[in-house]
């Protein structure tokens, strides 16, 4: 099985551009990581590691396009 490491202070550094991000706290409300989890998945011999939303109210197609979007730019940004 293959392993997935993220280093604790990059996931914090995540964790507080997602709270501090407008759009997201415009779909989310305050605090944003409050609606979202990791989740990880092993499928396909391959490790699966994504941030989801977990709210009761489905997103609209533009809120998922927004959150995939903004969730995205960030995560990479504090990969780099």
């Amino acid at each position: 099985m293959k392993r997935v490491g993220i280093r604790l202070e990059t996931l914090a550094a995540i964790i507080e551009d997602l709270d501090s991000d407008e759009d997201l706290r415009a779909i989310f409300g305050d605090p944003v990581t409050g609606h979202l989890a990791i989740v990880a998945e092993y499928a396909d011999g391959t490790v699966d590691l994504r941030i989801e939303e977990i709210r009761e109210v489905p997103l609209t197609a533009d809120e998922t396009t927004r959150f995939t979007e903004v969730t995205d730019r960030i995560v990479y940004a504090n990969l780099l």
